[in-house]
């Protein structure tokens, strides 16, 4: 009798294990491209049954991984139940480099150990470019992701500043009093100073990024100047848009800066594309493909287009309170 309970249960064990959902287990990073002493997170995720009790890596503080990837910390582990009342666990390692190179960062290995029953799941490898900073020592400062670091006090260089000032203040009081001289001279008015622009932040921006578009200078090699172009026009927009001191941040600041505005939220995938991929050109020397050219100039304009609207919808009031539609006509991205 008792022997048969025990074939019964071994069993509906089977039964169960059996039409369980099957365990899935696998490592992602958000990029695998790392700049020296950055760190990046790398996500650890499981899919599995209630029933079954999965024991996770073990890493501790100061673990190595791949030869120079170390872990420096593990977040603590987030759970949720999704659909057939299954799990899906996560884990978080942040992990950082100080030796350039390309590592191969192994499996990760999860186990179960059930009573007459053990299983392990792998992951798939991660391969993590570490990349360093360029070096500029020829004009006294050193680039990277940080902004530019800037070298010693040079006084000769700002006795050059000081000079060429100078001879540009001459020149042009020499312009002004040639031009009031002749003005005078045949009784007309003297100057007028209304050079505005009155083109709107977005069109000027458009209009940039156009012609950037058309001249296709990557085509001839000029990846770096091309990338300088497009972030310094939606730098240049932002900092008239969103009221940010865009010349002065680092793409990370920007990033996270627009994430204050709604607006500016909606294509933070698109920003995050254009300025990571940039930093990479400019920084760690990567060579983009023609298509990522060509996505990083259409996802530039589809930034400027997309917000765009409420400073649209501001001048029209405001030309309902009493102002102006220059020339009569609505502003449109077209």
């Amino acid at each position: 009798m008792k022997r048969l309970k025990y074939i019964i249960g071994l069993l509906l064990v089977a039964t169960t294990t059996a039409s369980a959902a099957p365990i899935t287990v696998k490592a992602t990073m958000d990029s695998t491209t790392l700049l020296i002493g950055e760190q990046r997170v790398i996500h650890l995720d499981v899919e599995q049954p209630k029933i079954v009790k999965l024991h996770f890596p073990d890493f501790k503080e100061n673990n190595i991984l791949a030869g120079g990837v170390e872990v420096l910390r593990t977040l603590r582990k987030d759970t949720t139940v999704i659909k057939g009342g299954n799990l899906r666990i996560r884990e978080d390692l942040i992990v950082t480099a100080f030796d350039t190179g390309r590592y191969e960062i192994p499996p990760f290995k999860f186990e179960t150990h059930e009573p007459g029953y053990s299983s392990e799941y792998l992951t798939e490898r991660i391969i993590l470019d570490v990349v360093t900073i360029e070096e500029d020592f020829s004009k006294g400062t050193l680039k990277g992701s940080y902004g530019n670091i800037y070298g010693g006090f040079n006084l000769k260089r700002i006795f050059q500043y000081i000079s060429l000032l100078l001879i540009l203040a001459g020149i042009v009081l020499i312009v002004i009093m040639s031009i009031m001289f002749f003005s005078k001279k045949k009784e007309q008015p003297i100057l007028s100073f209304d050079t505005r622009d009155r083109r709107t932040p977005q069109e000027l921006a458009l209009s940039s990024l156009r012609d950037i578009k058309e001249e296709k200078i990557w085509e001839k090699g000029e990846q770096k100047k091309y990338y300088t172009q497009i972030t310094d026009t939606l730098r240049n927009y932002f900092l008239e848009r969103f009221q940010i001191s865009a010349f002065e941040m680092t793409s990370n600041q920007i990033i996270e800066e627009l994430k204050n505005d709604e607006e500016a939220r909606r294509v933070e995938d698109k920003i995050n594309q254009v300025f990571q991929l940039s930093d990479m050109v400019k920084f760690a020397k990567y060579e983009p493909t023609k298509e990522e050219n060509e996505m990083s100039i259409v996802n530039a304009m589809f930034i400027v287009q997309q917000t765009a609207q409420s400073t649209n919808n501001e001048q029209a009031t405001d030309n309902t309170q009493g102002g102006t539609v220059d020339d009569g006509k609505p502003f449109t991205l077209s």
